[in-house]
């Protein structure tokens, strides 16, 4: 009986089979391609949307710049008109510093195309020629009135105020269209209400104001109150503004009285001090405008990028929610599951043996590199010969417990190995903040070398050996005997400077190793260290050859007083003689070092090493889930057999 599949195929055939997976394959991928095609009508329009806001917030950046210039303009018109009118007085700063500050933004500007014929503004050489050359009128006074005098800057503004308006042109978008159409008529409102104030000056200077005069004033003014309050209905926050604006600004009323004075051309007096005081009134207020237009510039480019950034979170929605349709496919995951089982099981054992070998090639290092220098030890991994080298001059130390032998007479092995261990672990954590190398301990001998098996470079070994022997000296002073909480160490230390051979010794479980007399002589000075009494407390000393003496004076700051000659029993070669014979060497005590010692303090916060006596945590989980799994393998085992048992002796009784 054949099995009748979707449109009567037979899938147990070949072609029913392919037919059969064809169909399986393209039933789920047709909502699949409607969502995609969904997902990718949005991301265009948002695309679309942003290419729209990064227009308008380059056409915002290109108006900045005709925006400077027009201010600096339209700044440059009010001084030039109160030049004219005072006959040469010159306010807040002279002209030639307006002149260079224009010129500057001129400078920087791009020049924008303008659309209108005056060859004027075809080319910004031509500009600045006409500009320069109708400055020198003024500074001249080649000028009929204040009014013509100013109808070049009333011009240029008009024309450059006209060129950025057409730059930003009104999106219709979300939160930015009144913005900008706020911030246009403001700009506006600054221009119309900075021409009025040159004839408000001349009106209260003058007198009076003639006919055209007037008429310019009236219209100005007009204009730009019209083109304010245009500007405030566009945006809530606007108005509100411009009301703290003036009640905080304290000369608002006296220009609003000065308008209605001027308006009603009663007139007056030429009162030149009234003049002074309204331009500077006049100037306060069209500052206090520009600010509110600068927050206003600040606030459309901060909508305009959240605009951006919120359409590009949704394009991120949608390509997240289009990843997740084509991962959760019902046919993807019956088509890879027993693919990915598979490869998921090969890659959590290949995992957990990458992260075992890690684990325990990292403590291998570890012990390694405390075994033997990380030089010496690189050298040895990587199969190569490690010659002995000499070092002309290496520092070495040499420290030991006094009256050790009878604190092990009288402590148990398990506690001389535990007084030793914390000991050792306490210098282990000093040492490390100074540029030594721990050569080895035999019993309660610690020995400690600077210079080798790295040369010391930027640092006098001897200073850093001295400085930290001082720091243990000090350190053993608080250091308490775990098993006997009343004693305190009492070590003596001993020092000297000379030449070395280094190398490593053994193959079984090679040592790096010091060869020469110079390690025989730190060792007697240990070993001659004595103890000196005071008010029956014991108050030891770092006993020190010359040569350290030497080195130590190099460096400066160390405190060394002279302890006398002692017969010391050393290789004559070493002090150009041959042979070996006991002579008398001049030896020292370090007392201490000038000053504070620096703090050099273990970092406790810092990562700690591996403990190399720690199990494989890896290897120990592993162990931890294999008996967990043998106990209940076992219990159940247990279980049958008791069932079994229960079930014989039912039967048989």
């Amino acid at each position: 009986m054949k099995v009748k599949g979707c449109c009567g195929l037979d899938p147990t055939t070949g072609r029913g089979k392919q037919i059969h997976l064809a169909q399986m394959l393209c039933l789920p991928f047709i909502p699949i391609m409607a969502l995609i095609i969904q997902n990718a009508a949005n991301m265009i329009s948002v695309l679309q949307y942003q290419y729209e806001m990064q227009e308008t917030i380059s056409q915002v950046q290109i108006s900045t710049g005709l925006g400077n210039v027009t201010e600096a303009l339209q700044s440059e018109r009010a001084e030039i008109a109160f030049f004219l009118f005072t006959n040469g007085s010159v306010i807040r700063r002279n002209l030639s510093e307006h002149f260079q500050y224009t010129n500057q933004l001129l400078d920087d500007l791009k020049w924008p195309k303008f659309r209108i014929g005056d060859q004027l503004f075809q080319n910004k050489i031509l500009f600045r020629i006409r500009l320069d050359d109708f400055r020198d009128k003024i500074t001249r006074f080649d000028t009929p009135s204040i009014d013509a005098g100013i109808q070049f800057y009333n011009r240029a503004n008009y024309i450059f105020l006209d060129q950025l308006t057409r730059e930003i042109k009104e999106k219709d978008a979300s939160g930015v269209w009144r913005p900008l159409l706020a911030y246009k008529n403001l700009i506006r409102a600054i221009e119309h209400l900075g021409i009025s104030m040159v004839f408000g000056e001349e009106y209260f200077g003058r007198g009076d104001l003639d006919h055209n005069s007037y008429l310019s004033f009236v219209t100005n003014d007009a204009l730009g109150q019209d083109f304010l309050n245009a500007s405030k209905s566009f945006a809530y926050w606007i108005k509100d503004r411009y009301q703290l604006l003036q009640y905080d600004y304290p000369w608002y009323s006296n220009i609003t009285r000065r308008r209605k004075e001027i308006v009603t051309r009663v007139k007056i007096e030429p009162d030149f001090e009234k003049a002074t005081e309204y331009f500077y009134a006049m100037l306060g207020y069209l500052d206090s405008l520009q600010k509110i237009q600068y927050e206003i510039r600040g606030k459309i480019e901060k909508t305009i990028l959240s605009e951006v950034r919120a359409s590009n979170s949704h394009v991120v929605i949608g390509i997240i929610l289009l990843v997740v349709v084509l991962i959760i496919s019902p046919v993807i995951i019956i088509l890879v599951r027993k693919v990915t089982r598979t490869l998921q099981a090969f890659t959590e054992t290949l995992q957990y043996k990458t992260y075992e070998l890690r684990y325990e090639k990292k403590r291998s290092d570890m012990l390694l590199y405390q075994m033997l220098p990380p030089t010496v030890a690189q050298q040895l991994k990587q199969r190569k010969q490690v010659s002995a080298e000499t070092y002309q001059s290496v520092t070495i130390y040499f420290s030991d417990i006094v009256g050790f032998t009878e604190l092990a007479s009288e402590s148990t092995p398990m506690q001389v190995i535990s007084l030793l261990n914390a000991l050792y672990k306490m210098f282990d954590s000093r040492i490390e903040l100074y540029d030594v190398y721990k050569i080895e301990t035999i019993g309660d001998a610690y020995m400690v070398a600077s210079g080798v098996p790295q040369r010391t470079q930027g640092k006098d070994h001897a200073a850093e050996v001295a400085s930290m022997a001082l720091d243990l000296l000090h350190a053993t002073e608080n250091f308490v005997v775990p098993h006997m909480p009343g004693e305190r160490l009492q070590i003596r230390i001993g020092i000297h400077t000379g030449p070395v051979v280094a190398g490593v010794v053994g193959t079984k479980m090679p040592r790096y190793t010091l060869f020469g007399e110079t390690v025989n002589v730190a060792s007697k000075m240990e070993a001659t260290g004595q103890r000196e009494r005071t008010g029956g407390t014991a108050a030891f000393k770092i006993h020190i050859t010359a040569a350290t003496k030497e080195a130590l004076d190099r460096a400066g700051g160390f405190i060394v007083k002279l302890r006398g000659e002692m017969e010391i029993r050393v290789k004559m070669a070493d002090w150009g003689r041959a042979g070996s014979q006991t002579g008398a060497m001049e030896t020292f005590w370090l007392i201490g070092k000038h000053g504070r010692l620096p703090e050099r303090r273990v970092d406790s916060e810092r990562e700690d090493v591996i403990d190399l006596m720690a199990e494989n945590p890896h290897t120990d989980a592993l162990r931890r889930e294999r008996q967990k799994k043998k106990e209940q393998d076992s219990h159940k085992q247990s279980a049958f057999a008791r069932a079994l048992e229960s079930l014989r002796s039912r039967l048989t009784g």
